[in-house]
């Protein structure tokens, strides 16, 4: 099966600041792409939770909201699948690179 996408997906460690419910906590992607991305965080939120994000290193902010939700990791993160309420190609800054090796995709 051939999955589609709308943009490619990318290793990347970026720091985030999200803001969910009035309380904040710092995440970090483990994967990117224009839409969203795979965040590893200390707090699971619901599917559907709303949130506010800051790239820490771009400054820049986007609204969010949470499409997956994994299992608690051993090291006691969480994966969460976040889509950005509108594709934000200036989000990322320099470490979205478009040229480099798509990520197959596996929750």
């Amino acid at each position: 099966m051939i999955e589609h996408r709308r943009s490619r997906r990318i290793l990347a460690s970026v720091p985030l600041m999200v803001e969910v419910q009035g309380r904040s906590h710092r995440v970090m992607t483990a994967v990117i792409n224009l839409h969203g991305a795979m965040v590893l965080s200390p707090v699971k939120w619901a599917s559907g939770s709303e949130l506010k994000v800051e790239n820490t290193d771009t400054g820049v902010n986007v609204k969010a909201r949470v499409v997956w939700c994994g299992n608690q990791s051993s090291r006691g993160s969480y994966k969460l699948g976040i889509e950005f309420e509108a594709s934000s190609p200036g989000f990322w800054g320099a470490s979205y690179d478009p040229q480099a090796v798509e990520v197959p995709w596996n929750k």
